[in-house]
């Protein structure tokens, strides 16, 4: 006969559809609404991996192992961004968002004046873009990033953000093929293919980043991977 109360069998059987670990208690919203918006849109290509704790103390190949990833370049974060000079007379969601979700490797050093060319390019008619002037991306404050991912740091992914918001896939991990990045969950990682990761709404493919000339082994900025 089945023991304890209802709510605790609810919980076991969510850990368990989850693979939670010993460590994990329970299936807290954040994780709970990423995986349901992956299994909403039918992504197989979806591998889930729990990772240990001192995970963000390792150096990033030792993370690339962790996730069985072919290399470090296979690690991407997801960072939300505000244009600090947009205005409400200027906001349009997409030819000049206030804010953007960016995804790019650890590996790449995000290039704001790459960030603005490829934002400015999607209004086709040259005479009718934003001078350049009007671009000052920033990493957003805490406060917003709660507002609009609900999720933590170091959790942060583009499923199930609580505002829509578009979505930018660095062009260098769109040749990849499958990238590692948040779960919603700050020790939870997402691996998926770029064909399903395409599928998104607001998702583009655009130059944002360059190659990072050296790598600290604690960069955790925006963790996702």
């Amino acid at each position: 006969m089945a023991t304890g109360t209802l709510e605790d069998r609810i919980v076991a059987l969510e850990r368990k559809q989850y693979s939670c670990p010993a460590e994990i208690q329970e299936v807290d919203e954040s994780m709970r609404r990423c995986r349901q918006e992956v299994e909403r849109l039918g992504l197989y290509s979806v591998n889930w991996k729990w990772v240990p704790e001192s995970y963000y103390d390792c150096p990033l190949t030792q993370r690339a192992k962790i996730l069985q990833a072919p290399s470090t370049e296979f690690l991407c974060k997801s960072l939300l961004l505000e244009n600090k000079k947009a205005t409400n007379n200027t906001v349009d969601f997409i030819y000049n968002p206030q804010f953007v979700l960016v995804v790019l490797q650890y590996d790449a050093e995000l290039d704001t004046d790459l960030l603005t060319k490829s934002v400015r390019r999607l209004t086709q008619s040259v005479e009718d873009r934003l001078d350049a002037s009007h671009f000052d991306w920033r990493v957003a404050d805490a406060s917003d990033n709660d507002r609009i991912t609900g999720y933590q740091f170091n959790s942060v992914t583009p499923f199930g953000l609580l505002q829509e918001v578009p979505i930018y896939l660095s062009s260098t991990v769109a040749k990849l093929g499958y990238f590692w990045m948040g779960g919603g969950h700050v020790h939870l990682k997402l691996g998926i293919a770029v064909s399903d990761f395409l599928k998104v709404k607001n998702v583009k493919v655009m130059d944002v980043s360059v190659e990072r000339t050296s790598v600290s082994p604690s960069e955790n900025v925006g963790g996702a991977a």
